[in-house]
């Protein structure tokens, strides 16, 4: 029997065939740790997925790629939803990958509660750092995915409630990698363009596929904004830091549109409401003014109004001798109260007169005879120092027989300064002489 070879090409087709049919290999759900990626400059992602045992290849084309929230990396633990096939020019079976997520959720809860933390100790969540939410408003802003579920419910919502207001689509990305870094640009670029209200706007998912909005730039950029800010991300159950920053949180996208906006036909009707009561209250105030008007007008007085007059004049007769005598009674109090007044006042100043005078004379008493006593010590002291200045005089020692020898008006104490033929004045108690020395 004659042999059939295959080649190569040939035996892998079959086996890729093989394996390609069998619908288990189609869609499997595989973990392990990625090693050797590389992300070629096409965009598709290269790599091994490996356990402790064992590896296998893997691809993820590009345009499931660019879908990824986050970049794979070495060491990185995933897990992947994926088909089995061969690749037939190089004869080796490996992965083709649909769809990866993080083995790293847990991780990634860590994160959102320590900023969710920081954040809250800064004030970014406090009330009264909150800005009112107009509730008329004449332009809106919506950031949100484009096109999107959650803008047109955003924009439908809007103008089924409120038709008059004007709203502008501005496009973000909403998830994806460094998407909250874009997200940050337009909500600054939209914070100067003077909206009423800023919706930020995104359907639900996973804590990955939000988790642009629980990164601390994009809070940050949001509590810095002047303009109002509405979060509608993710569902009722989907919590982010975006939604404790902003200015309101609403469950999800259509809440926001309706916390953005009156309801016009409501507001309609609440003004009819209004229209109606306030009809009914004109009405009301109407017949009670018509009854009064006409209890007034059949009242007696305005029938005669001379009646008016004199009863006014009769009043003012009353009030008029009612004052005089008010006032002469006053004045005859004060008249009294100065009478007492003078007397209380005559008799306090003869009081302060007599004791005055009274005090006078001790004092000249006193003051004679002090002026007495000190003529007294005086006088003694006088003739005390007349004794002493007699006793001390030169008169008296010449009065008992003693003379005093001047030469040239100066008195001579030694005869050694007197000399031959020097003139001299010998003074005694009775008068002078002059004589010569020989």
């Amino acid at each position: 029997m004659e042999r059939k070879y295959l080649t190569v090409t040939a035996l892998n087709r079959y086996l890729k065939a093989k394996i390609d049919a069998d619908s288990q290999l189609q869609k499997i759900y595989i973990m392990g740790e990625i090693s050797n990626f590389k992300h070629h400059s096409s965009g598709h992602l290269y790599f091994t997925l490996k356990d402790e045992n064992s590896r296998v290849n893997a691809v993820m084309f590009s345009s499931k790629a660019r879908k990824l929230p986050f970049e794979p990396a070495n060491g990185m633990k995933v897990f992947i939803q994926a088909s089995v096939s061969i690749y037939d020019v190089a004869g080796t079976y490996q992965l083709y990958v649909d769809k990866m997520e993080q083995d790293g959720l847990g991780n990634l809860f860590l994160r959102y509660e320590q900023l969710k933390k920081q954040l809250a100790g800064e004030g970014l969540f406090s009330p009264e750092n909150k800005k009112q939410i107009p509730k008329f408003p004449s332009r809106i802003a919506v950031l949100s995915g484009y096109p999107s579920a959650a803008l047109a419910d955003v924009v439908r919502t809007i103008k089924l409630r409120f038709p008059v207001v004007r709203i502008v689509a501005f496009p973000i990305p909403v998830q994806g990698k460094d998407a909250y870094i874009k997200i940050c640009r337009m909500l600054k670029y939209v914070d100067s363009l003077n909206f009423n209200t800023i919706i930020i706007a995104r359907g639900g998912g996973s804590l990955e596929e939000l988790w642009n909005f629980n990164e601390e730039l994009l809070a940050r950029a949001i509590f810095e904004c002047k303009t109002p800010i509405i979060s509608g991300v993710g569902h009722e159950v989907d919590f982010t830091i975006c939604d404790f920053v902003a200015d309101y949180r609403a469950a999800t996208p259509t809440a926001a549109a309706i916390k953005a906006t009156p309801d016009l036909m409501e507001l309609k009707q609440n003004v009819a409401n209004v229209e109606y009561t306030l009809s009914t209250l004109m009405k009301q105030k109407i017949n009670i003014y018509k009854e009064n008007f006409n209890r007034l007008s059949s009242f007696y007085l305005f029938k005669n109004p001379n009646k008016l007059y004199e009863d006014k004049k009769a009043k003012v007769d009353y009030l008029y001798d009612k004052l005089c005598y008010a006032f002469n009674d006053n004045l005859n109090s004060q008249k009294n109260k100065t009478t007492n007044l003078i007397q209380v006042f005559n008799h306090q100043t003869n009081l302060f007169l007599t004791n005055q005078k009274n005090q006078l004379k001790v004092i000249d008493h006193t003051m004679n005879m002090e002026i007495k006593r000190k003529l007294q010590i005086n006088q003694e002291k006088y003739r005390f120092l007349i004794s002493k200045l007699n006793t001390l005089s030169p008169l008296k020692t010449l009065e008992r027989g003693y003379a005093i020898v001047l030469k040239n008006e100066q008195v001579v104490a030694s005869s050694n300064s007197l000399s031959s033929g020097d003139e001299i004045e010998i003074k005694m108690k009775d008068g002078s002489k002059k004589a010569v020395i020989k």
